[in-house]
């Protein structure tokens, strides 16, 4: 009995540690939202479109995704320590490469292929550790691993433009290509999913719902919950970036020429995308899938309500107000993908059934940046409607008729 107490013990202080590493982890890789720091030097020297550098983009989160998919694959076939070796490799020789690339096929073959994929490897592994740690704290630690990643677009951004100043973005290619090799290397040997024991005994002694079923990947897309989820994450992720991508230009048009305040302003919608989703991956937790998806649209909602406001007041604290209320309900769909992923689909496949789930990411990166190109009060009207939508997509979703968990 004591002896079974202290491997309690002891494996429950080290699944905080795997958190820790898993949100500084991905806390690196979230250096692909800062791309926006790039684009200016890039349209710079080769001359490059608006559209083009956004091409750069979307093409880093199409292979993000298919990253993600990649690593579902190789969990399975191999383990973990080899799946987050090959984003390491992915990084380094992405920047590497691209810190020769000549021109917008060589950015996106090298930067957009290559770093896509090792981002996508990195942060499906990393998340498939923390959920096996955490079986009774699904949302909750979703929502802090996700933080990691959602600052690391603010974090490296503002280190990637302090570099850039000094070195060039070539040199600064080279340098982050070293770096983030070394960092997610070591932590591939350090890394280590849960032991099948110890995650049934913290999930049998958890408060938190247990998942629904257990299921393969052709199962589940055979399920409506799955689609209607899906459309749910695909139109308010939009939303999200249909504002992102346009946050500093249209802080500008209160503060006029002066960049610092744009930024300071365009940077509440970061913070606040890092704290929501803490908040609502413990709502997930605490009142479950529905009510959290129905928070999500509701602050969405009053987003875009606040943003129309500041539009034809232009109040400055009334856009403060807006960027808050979007960066919140944006942080809030991404550790319920996680957690929904979780909790409708299981644990045993959770790799590869997730990284479907975020699938919803190559959509949404399109016909977000598409919805942010409209006028300002278009983009929030349309940002109106999509959460609008998403309230009755959310309360369309049912859980199945029989939920005990099958193997």
């Amino acid at each position: 009995m004591n002896n079974e107490k202290t491997f309690a013990k002891n494996y429950a202080a080290l699944r905080w540690g795997y958190l820790v590493l898993c949100t500084l982890l991905l806390l690196f890789l979230g250096l692909i939202y800062a791309w926006s720091v790039f684009r200016i030097p890039l349209e710079t020297e080769f001359g490059w479109t608006p559209s083009q550098a956004s091409l750069v983009f979307s093409v880093s989160m199409m292979l993000f995704c298919l990253g993600g998919l990649a690593s579902g694959m190789l969990q399975k076939k191999f383990s973990i320590r080899i799946t987050v070796i090959c984003s390491a490799l992915c990084m380094l020789a992405g920047f590497c490469a691209a810190s020769m690339a000549k021109g917008l096929l060589g950015i996106c073959c090298t930067y957009s292929l290559l770093c896509g994929l090792g981002v996508g490897l990195g942060y499906n592994s990393c998340l498939s550790v923390v959920m096996s740690w955490f079986p009774d704290k699904k949302g909750l630690v979703s929502g802090i691993a996700l933080m990691g990643f959602g600052f690391g677009g603010m974090v490296f951004g503002t280190l990637s433009a302090n570099l850039i100043g000094s070195i060039g973005w070539r040199k600064t290619f080279l340098v982050f290509g070293f770096v983030f090799f070394a960092v997610i290397l070591i932590g591939a040997f350090i890394l280590k999913v849960a032991p099948s024991e110890f995650a049934a005994k913290m999930a049998a002694g958890s408060k938190a719902k247990a998942s629904l079923r257990e299921m393969e990947w052709k199962q589940m897309i055979k399920c409506r919950q799955f689609w209607l989820y899906f459309a749910w994450a695909i139109i308010l992720s939009a939303a999200g970036l249909a504002v992102m991508n346009e946050a500093a230009s249209f802080a500008q048009c209160f503060v006029g020429e002066n960049l610092a305040r744009a930024a300071a302003l365009a940077g509440m919608v970061s913070i606040a995308n890092g704290v929501g989703r803490i908040i609502f991956g413990q709502l997930f937790d605490r009142i479950g899938y529905r009510k959290t998806m129905l928070g999500v649209c509701g602050m969405f909602i009053c987003a875009s309500a606040a943003l129309l406001l500041a539009n034809s007041t232009m109040s400055i604290p009334v856009l403060a107000a807006g960027f808050i209320l979007l960066g919140l309900a944006y942080g809030g769909v991404t550790p319920t993908n996680s957690a929904y992923a979780s909790y409708f689909f299981g644990t045993k496949n959770y790799a590869f059934n997730f990284s479907l789930v975020n699938l919803n990411l190559i959509i949404a990166s399109y016909l977000g940046p598409a919805c942010g190109s409209l006028s300002y009060a278009g983009t929030f009207l349309v940002i109106l409607a999509f959460g609008v939508m998403g309230v009755f997509i959310s309360l369309a979703i049912r859980e199945y008729k029989e939920t005990a968990v099958q193997a």
